[in-house]
């Protein structure tokens, strides 16, 4: 029998999964994030709310790559997730310090999407850690990647601007690992980086079709290849 932790662990991670196809539809053409109507629609909506968070500035990317409206009600429901689950501040942890810039990059694209005030950076002058130890480095920009959307900008995007060796480092050694779900995190920051006229060493049209072929159908990971192209735009082809 499952333990009341493991059963909110597997709702939230419900909700994330089908939150995630939402977003790939959206991206894709076909209707609209509609993070408002999964709130209405389910249950739980305390592990649709857990879900936005998880998901997080990625709700907004139809926004950012596409130049859709938002809708007010999604805007609401973002705004509920932060009151249900009050972001970190002061981050002490890897952890913590994870969260907080994930917490802080979709904090930042809702201001600017919905014209409020944007928040202020976390307290964390090390982001990311050194580039020579890249294998530390690329498993913590693997799990900053949803900072990789057009708009996003602060001190995580300008430490993988400036770590460039270290990220095709850690794209290769995921890939010889058969980690597909971290290439494809790493790929994506490979695509913002070269969206911005930054030269990566790495083929990225060859990677992000290598991902797609050879890395299954969790829509998390195909959300991640789908913003990678659209940032690229023809070069992904």
């Amino acid at each position: 029998m499952q333990s009341d932790g493991s059963l909110v662990r597997t709702s939230l991670a419900d909700a994330a999964t089908a939150l995630a196809r939402h977003v790939l539809d959206a991206l894709d053409g076909v209707g609209e994030v509609g993070l408002a109507d999964c709130v209405d629609s389910r249950s739980d909506a305390t592990a649709v709310l857990g879900a936005a968070r998880l998901i997080g500035a990625d709700l907004f990317a139809p926004q950012v790559l596409l130049g859709r409206a938002l809708d007010p009600r999604d805007a609401e429901s973002v705004i509920d997730s932060f009151a249900v689950f009050p972001p970190v501040i002061e981050p002490v942890t890897p952890e913590q310090r994870v969260r907080a810039w994930r917490d802080w990059a979709t904090a930042r694209l809702l201001a600017r999407l919905v014209g409020t005030a944007e928040p202020a950076v976390p307290v964390d002058n090390t982001p990311l850690d050194a580039h020579d130890d890249w294998p530390r480095w690329s498993v913590r920009a693997a799990q900053l990647s949803s900072l990789a959307l057009p708009g996003v900008g602060g001190p995580v995007v300008e430490a993988v601007r400036c770590g460039r060796q270290a990220l095709a480092r850690g794209v290769t050694r995921a890939l010889l690992r058969r980690d597909h779900v971290t290439a494809a995190r790493l790929a994506r920051w490979a695509a913002l980086l070269a969206g911005t006229g930054v030269e990566v060493p790495l083929d990225l049209a060859l990677l992000l079709e290598h991902i797609r072929l050879h890395g299954g159908a969790g829509p998390r990971m195909l959300l991640d290849l789908a913003i990678a192209r659209h940032v690229l735009g023809p070069r992904a082809a």
